[in-house]
């Protein structure tokens, strides 16, 4: 994530000033999703000489002047064609990722067609990026996700709710069902965005531990932490990602 990237968007948090490359050295995590308004360009590669896999992202829609979500094709194109050109110059990106797909993009009108010519336009030049899409848990009774979700290679599936951590692995089994069983990659948070709040060190720890048993149950892929711009802050969630790190960090899964 960019540096102290919430509070450019208004969130009242204490001020960070963690980049990426620091994250990924103090954690060992070198996986890296762009987020947080990293900008899709070479200069932000260049920042993450540690990076090995990276996943870049962008939406499909964007806020109007009256702040509601909008269908912005042309826009979600452009971002589309920099990553390719992207990936072409740095093979550590290996798929590509419409944001906040299941919430504002659903809410703004988004079409099965949308995805349809942003995949043509995917398969037309080199090289053909995997397309993911942001599915939150608590956006899976949406009607409209039945016609979405196909055009999707893998998901990636935040807890938005933080409280709502022991009913997550029964929302990762029902988009692996909605899906016919596509790869979905975990996204719990350091910070509670669902209910504006810290999140303490227990209940952070039961984040982790659940993602820890659907890693071993070959349920998700892989787990986001999010985020970096989060990683330096004072927080009980911080310190039991240290030590949850310290303890299980170096175990094969």
């Amino acid at each position: 994530m960019k540096v102290n990237a919430l509070a450019e968007v208004g969130y009242d948090l204490p001020a960070s000033t963690m980049t990426t490359e620091e994250a990924i050295r103090a954690t060992g995590i070198t996986n890296v999703l762009m987020a947080g308004g990293l900008p899709l360009n070479r200069e932000t590669l260049d920042s993450m000489p540690s990076a090995r896999r990276i996943i870049c992202k962008w939406a499909i829609h964007r806020q109007d002047e009256q702040g509601r979500a909008a269908i912005d094709y042309e826009r979600a194109a452009g971002a589309l064609r920099g990553a390719k050109e992207l990936a072409r110059q740095d093979p550590r990106i290996e798929a590509y990722l419409i944001d906040d797909f299941s919430s504002a993009s659903v809410t703004a009108g988004v079409r099965p067609e949308h995805l349809a010519r942003l995949q043509y336009l995917n398969a037309l030049e080199p090289p053909q990026l995997p397309f993911m899409g942001t599915i939150y848990t608590m956006t899976l009774d949406k009607p409209e996700l039945a016609g979405l979700l196909p055009h999707f290679a893998g998901y990636l599936t935040p807890l938005w709710h933080a409280a709502d951590i022991d009913g997550l692995p029964a929302d990762v089994r029902r988009l692996a069902r909605m899906s016919g069983g596509k790869p979905q990659l975990l996204c719990i948070y350091l910070y509670d965005f669902g209910n504006h709040r810290q999140i303490g060190y227990e209940l952070m720890r039961r984040q982790l531990d659940v993602a820890e048993t659907l890693l071993r149950e070959k349920a998700v892929y892989g787990v986001v932490i999010l985020g970096t711009c989060m990683m330096d802050l004072d927080w009980e969630s911080n310190a039991c990602l240290t030590d949850w790190l310290q303890e299980k960090g170096g175990r094969p899964v």
